[in-house]
């Protein structure tokens, strides 16, 4: 089952993982000169283009990925035996559950 709150903390990190470097090398490739100041500078600059972005980007992308997950539709064939016909039927996301021992027709076979 998908746990969007998961699924936004696995993202942010993951693009905390990635900007933060990229950011930091970025800022020193353009300073030149290798510096204290410059590497402190560097990272700094990392850690606040990482706090302004990855929060947001990473909610986004959550909000995105769960909301196409819940509105999935699959369809499939469905053969029954002894009929020559084919029908296709969409499979619901959501599990239906089996009341009174018996499993529903949520396909609407007759």
């Amino acid at each position: 089952m998908l746990k969007p709150n998961d699924l936004k903390t696995a993202i942010k990190n993951a693009l905390t993982d990635i900007y933060k470097p990229a950011v930091e090398e970025l800022v020193l490739g353009l300073l030149g000169d290798k510096t204290t100041v410059g590497d402190e500078m560097a990272k700094d600059i990392a850690e606040r283009f990482d706090a302004s972005t990855s929060e947001q980007m990473a909610e986004l992308l959550s909000s995105a990925i769960d909301y196409y997950v819940k509105n999935i539709s699959v369809t499939g064939t469905l053969i029954t035996t002894g009929s020559p016909w084919v029908h296709t039927v969409r499979i619901n996301a959501a599990p239906t559950p089996i009341t009174g021992g018996k499993i529903p027709n949520t396909l609407g076979i007759s």
